[in-house]
């Protein structure tokens, strides 16, 4: 009896402390009295936030304003309903308006007004924020895709996190303080940028057309920044160009190729959104979801986040300069119907990337900013940066703020230096495929791009004279492009090489023929070498029979007159290039021609290696001492010294070498073997040694290894296109003495001047040892990778103590 009675006892004293523990827990975990109130709580304790709140008890987020969490709100006060009601009232607006409404009034985390132009990234980040993302994002969607219905996913940004949680496409809520806003600017130059697209006054703190009126009625769940406006989201750029104005840049922008997918556009299927979705919305019987981005452009026009991080998005936006329908027509009526007569539509997609492109720039451009900034290829938005004007609105038929960035609506349209530039035509004309393959097959980042420099991208003085060699041409040398088996790719390939006679490197064959159609020069107020026209100027038509004469981008001489011009193959078949002026660009001028430029006898040469090939130095040297008797002497003793009995090699001198030979004619060689710079002729020829010796240097001093000194009339030496007095210019001698080099300079009349000098110790300036001048008439001679020149006198070299 006593056994059974403990168990009441006991369970008694269990349900006792049972008791007693719960009211400690529920008074241990009792809201404080000293805590806020939640945000919901706040904003109707104020008593001017009646229809928001309405609107948000319509609304999912009403649980989440009234509990527990962090949250910032922009709150419309009953006046701001007021003005957008306009007569109206809260039941009058569909709940999806309602829904955006309040979503994208609310803000993630909790920022009083001082930390709104910060960024909350596991503690606050020094980074500047001049948005905020809202809990407010579009769902997924349905539309037409290759004749079927599919569920539509807009990727947030460059990428997305998808995972077993879907990163949602949130919209941002722009912010305009005055602590950022006006960090560069002046308060009055960021009011005239904000009143571009806002018809609201600036007052330095906005969200996005309204401002705060009251801030930091803070909560328990955050805090809520009182707004005199009602806000709807803002359209994203790509619902900006829905706008029937600008539906043909939407279509370029949308145009599909040959196999029906869209160039800038892609739909993925992904297994991840697809079961996420059906599972979340059982009701729409979703059984497939693709991501859909864009390509090739620099932004995605549908994604809401900037950057590539959520904690990147608050720190900027995206750009468009949208061409109207009439800019587009006018752009293709101005670049483009003279290679694509068929329409637009026709055109590759490579030509209509770079359009779209110009278009665009991954981050926000103000009118303030306008003059100095460049859209996504690295190109002045005005054409000329800070030498053009300044934003100009009256050009512009649509401003538009958008949540991922700002809308221009333009009558005109962003020009490119794919489209003004003497790389166009080589671009642009399918007469000239081969010619582009060229480039962006070996010169793609080199050459292509030194042809596309102009004002547009901050080059002002570069201007390039370009001969196209067409599809023919090139056909007719043997080049084709083809598939390649050995390599599984696509490559030149040429008719005429491979063969028991005529092997040669295809590449190196393609690559020199380019650079021999290209010559580089300047155009600016002080100096002007540009060649737009091969005709010899009047004042330089006495010195060579009429001949003038330039230097192309391979280092090669040419020379021409009355329209027709000859490299040294074409040079030794006596056969010309006939040049036809065509078209003129930003940069410089392009021309047709006939024929191709030739560093070797085409044509005429015995045997297919000597097709392809330029004649030996040797040669040259020779027809020149035959033409020219006054360099005979040095000829002479350039043959003792340097050429072996068999063959036509020299020594020390190798086919890769660009030379310039000075010789010291027949009278200057007799006066260095009168003053005991050169040996006499008969010591050389008898094989003493020391003679030899002695001989060898002397002919090596003259010879100017790297490059090729034309006497071309011009009164300035033009390295690497900076215009200089003289340039320093090493020689085949290996030991060069101390303190001792080559100067190649002009005189007035732009007359080649060569001197050796010694530079003064402790002091800049430099002393002359000896000079010498090219004869004119008897210069400028052809050589296989050089030019020969006759001079007036001798060089020596004395090393100075």
């Amino acid at each position: 009896m006593r056994k059974s009675m403990k168990i009441p006892v006991l369970l008694s004293l269990v349900l006792l402390l049972l008791v007693r523990c719960a009211n400690d827990k529920d008074a241990y975990f009792a809201r404080p009295g000293w805590l806020e109130p939640p945000i919901y709580d706040v904003l109707q304790k104020q008593g001017r936030f009646t229809n928001y709140l309405k609107c948000v008890d319509r609304t999912m987020y009403a649980s989440a304003l009234k509990s527990s969490g962090l949250y910032t709100v922009f709150a419309p006060n009953d006046d701001a309903f007021v003005k957008y009601l306009n007569g109206k009232s809260i039941s009058d607006l569909p709940d999806t308006l309602v829904n955006q409404i309040v979503g994208y009034s609310i803000v993630y985390n909790n920022y009083t007004y001082d930390h709104l132009s910060d960024i909350l990234s596991g503690g606050w980040d020094t980074l500047t924020s001049i948005r905020k993302r809202t809990t407010f994002y579009n769902p997924i969607y349905q539309m037409n895709y290759q004749g079927n219905n599919i569920w539509v996913y807009d990727m947030p940004g460059v990428s997305a996190s998808i995972g077993t949680v879907v990163e949602q496409n949130y919209k941002y809520i722009p912010l305009y303080l005055s602590k950022v806003f006006e960090r560069n600017r002046t308060a009055s130059l960021a009011a005239a940028d904000y009143n571009m697209f806002y018809p609201t006054p600036y007052t330095g703190s906005n969200v996005q057309s309204a401002s705060i009126v009251t801030k930091d009625m803070v909560s328990q769940n955050g805090v809520a920044h009182e707004v005199d406006q009602v806000l709807e989201p803002l359209p994203n750029l790509e619902k900006l160009l829905d706008d029937p104005d600008y539906s043909s840049f939407k279509g370029l922008i949308n145009m599909k190729g040959s196999t029906g997918d869209p160039y800038f556009v892609t739909y993925q299927y992904n297994d991840i959104l697809t079961s996420s979705f059906s599972s979340s919305m059982p009701d729409k019987n979703i059984n497939a979801v693709y991501l859909k981005y864009y390509t090739g452009l620099p932004f995605t026009l549908s994604g809401e986040r900037y950057g590539t991080s959520t904690r990147d998005a608050e720190k900027g936006g995206f750009t468009m300069f949208a061409p109207n329908n009439a800019a587009v027509a006018k752009f293709y009526d101005e670049k483009l119907k003279a290679y694509y007569p068929n329409g637009i539509n026709t055109v590759s997609k490579d030509i209509l990337g770079y359009f779209i492109n110009a278009q665009m720039i991954n981050e926000l451009v103000w009118p303030a900013d306008f003059k100095n900034s460049m859209n996504s290829l690295g190109e002045f938005f005005n054409g000329k940066g800070s030498r053009g004007a300044e934003f100009n609105k009256e050009k512009y038929t649509k401003l538009a703020p958008a949540s991922n960035g700002l809308f221009y609506g333009s009558s005109d349209y962003i020009k490119s230096r794919y489209f003004e530039t003497v790389f166009t035509e080589i671009f642009l004309n399918p007469t000239y495929n081969l010619f582009n393959t060229a480039f962006s097959t070996y010169f793609n980042t080199t050459l292509k791009e030194e042809l596309l420099q102009c004002e547009l991208n901050g080059y002002t003085q570069e201007n390039y004279t370009v001969l196209l060699p067409s599809d023919d041409l090139l056909r007719a040398d043997g080049f084709s492009w083809s598939w390649i088996s050995g390599s599984n790719a696509y490559g030149f390939l040429n008719s005429n090489s491979g063969s028991t006679l005529g092997s040669f490197d295809v590449g190196a064959r393609m690559q020199r023929l380019v650079r021999s159609h290209i010559f580089k020069r300047l155009k600016n107020d002080q100096v002007n070498c540009a060649i737009t026209n091969f005709t010899t100027d009047p004042a330089f038509a006495s010195a060579y029979n009429g001949y003038s004469y330039a230097v192309n981008e391979y280092g090669d001489m040419i020379r021409y007159k009355d329209g027709k011009i000859q490299m040294l193959g074409n040079y030794d078949e006596n056969d010309w290039v006939t040049a036809t002026p065509y078209k003129t660009f930003l940069n410089g001028q392009v021309f047709k021609i006939d024929k191709m430029l030739q560093y070797s006898r085409r044509n005429s040469a015995p045997t297919e290696p000597e097709k392809y090939t330029s004649q030996a130095l040797f040669i040259y040297l020779q027809n020149m001492a035959t033409a020219n008797s006054n360099i005979s002497t040095f000829i002479s003793y350039l043959t003792l010294c340097l050429k072996g009995s068999e063959s036509t090699d020299l020594a020390g001198i190798s086919a890769d070498m660009t030379l310039t030979f000075f010789m010291p004619n027949n009278a200057a060689m007799t006066k260095a073997v009168k003053n005991g710079d050169l040996p006499a002729y008969s010591a050389v020829s008898g094989g003493n040694p020391a003679a030899i010796q002695k001989a060898t240097k002397f002919i090596l001093y003259h010879i100017v290894n790297g490059k090729e000194y034309v006497d071309d009339g011009l009164s300035y030496i033009m390295p690497n296109r900076e215009v200089i007095k003289e340039e320093v210019s090493p020689t085949l001698l290996k030991d060069v003495v101390d303190n001792t080099y080559l100067a190649i300079s002009k005189d007035a009349s732009g007359k080649l001047n060569v001197s050796t000098r010694v530079q003064s110790t402790g002091r800049n300036l430099s002393t002359s040892i000896k000079s010498a001048t090219v004869a004119r008439i008897r210069s400028n001679y052809f050589g296989s990778k050089s030019v020969l020149h006759e001079i007036n006198d001798y060089f020596i070299y004395n090393k100075v103590q």
